[in-house]
């Protein structure tokens, strides 16, 4: 299965879904030319939905610490959404699930975030 992506934007925000594999440096810019337009917009959030993604490389990671970095920058919130398995095991691996937020699901992600709201 090759990458596939969606982009579902909520008032505020947006939810980015992204199923399959990241495995090359191209894969990583494609996600972020991708998500480019919404972070010149500043969107207050972005939901990183990755239930349906089986495998990144190291590409993948740069992808989400990239992201990560560019959202923080506009003074947004990140949270990725329904980490498992494999990636899962890489995000803990290289320590990286000590520095994003993380929810099981789209819904729970946005939740969180309304509770920070209120």
């Amino acid at each position: 299965m090759s990458l596939k992506y969606s982009i579902n934007q909520q008032q505020g925000g947006a939810i980015f879904s992204i199923e399959g594999k990241i495995c090359s440096p191209e894969d990583s810019d494609e996600l972020i030319v991708a998500l480019q337009d919404l972070i010149e917009k500043k969107i207050q959030f972005l939901i990183i939905d990755i239930q349906k993604l089986d495998y990144i490389t190291s590409s993948g990671l740069n992808f989400f610490i990239r992201c990560l970095t560019r959202i923080r920058n506009i003074g947004s919130e990140l949270i990725i959404s329904g980490l498992h398995g494999n990636v899962e095991k890489l995000f803990n691996i290289s320590k990286l699930n000590e520095i994003f937020t993380f929810s099981a699901s789209v819904e729970d992600g946005l939740e969180r975030l309304n509770a920070k709201k209120a």
